[in-house]
C-alpha cells in the first residue's frame, strides 16, 4: 500500500459490503498511538485479544471484491447521480450541495425553507428511505459541519437531505426516486425559498 502523504488509514468493513463491526487500521508510525485495551500484547501491543480469523478473512474478501468492482461501480453510480443532477435542474428552489466531482456514492440536496426531517418523512411515505446526515453524526443536533465548512447557508443545511447509493442500487431505483421526488416537491414547493 502506498502511504505517501498518509499517516494512518482506517476502513470500516460495512462501507464496502463487509461485515458490520469489522475494521482495518494501517499506521505509518506505530509509536503515534496508545492501546485502549491492555492485555497480552497482540497486534504489536496495540490491540490485545485473540484475533478473529474468520472475520479477518471476510474483510480481506470484501476488500478484494470491492477493488475488483470499483471501476464499474464508480461508472454506474456516476451515471445515476448524473441523471439525478439533470432532473433536479427542472425543480426551482432545490439546490445540489455535492460538488460535481464528489464521490458518486452520495448526493446531498437542499430544499431551503423546508426542514430535512419533513423531507425524510415525506419521502418515507413514498417508500423512499433517505437521511438528513450520515448515520455516525445523526445523534448530534448541531448544524452539519461538512456543509458548514463548504460555506453553505444555514437555511440550506437545515433543508438538506442525503441520498446514498451502493452496488445494489439499480436504474429502476433511480426512476422510482424520480417519481417520489416529483410528488414530494409538489407537497413542499410553496415552502421553498426561491
Amino acid at each position: 500500500i502506498q502511504m505517501t502523504g498518509i499517516d494512518s488509514l482506517s476502513l470500516s468493513g460495512h462501507k464496502f459490503n463487509g461485515l458490520k463491526g469489522q475494521g482495518l487500521l494501517i499506521l505509518k508510525n506505530l509509536h503515534q498511538i496508545y492501546p485502549i485495551i491492555q492485555g497480552g500484547g497482540q497486534e504489536f501491543g496495540l490491540r490485545s485479544g485473540t484475533v478473529n480469523v474468520a472475520s479477518d478473512v471476510a474483510l480481506a474478501k470484501a476488500i478484494r471484491l470491492a477493488e475488483d468492482q470499483r471501476a464499474f461501480l464508480i461508472q454506474t453510480l456516476s451515471t445515476f447521480t448524473t441523471a439525478l443532477r439533470e432532473m433536479i435542474q427542472d425543480y426551482p428552489g432545490v439546490v445540489i450541495n455535492s460538488p460535481v466531482d464528489a464521490s458518486p456514492h452520495i448526493l446531498n440536496l437542499a430544499f431551503p425553507g423546508v426542514r430535512g426531517e419533513v423531507l425524510v418523512n415525506a419521502f418515507s411515505k413514498q417508500g423512499i428511505m433517505i437521511s438528513t446526515t450520515s448515520a455516525c453524526s445523526s445523534k448530534h443536533s448541531n448544524v452539519n459541519e461538512v456543509l458548514k465548512a463548504m460555506n453553505i447557508s444555514v437555511s440550506r443545511i437545515l433543508g438538506s437531505i442525503r441520498l446514498s447509493f451502493d452496488r445494489h442500487t439499480t436504474m429502476q431505483d433511480i426512476e422510482t426516486f424520480k417519481v417520489a421526488f416529483h410528488q414530494v416537491y409538489r407537497e413542499v414547493e410553496e415552502l421553498l425559498e426561491k
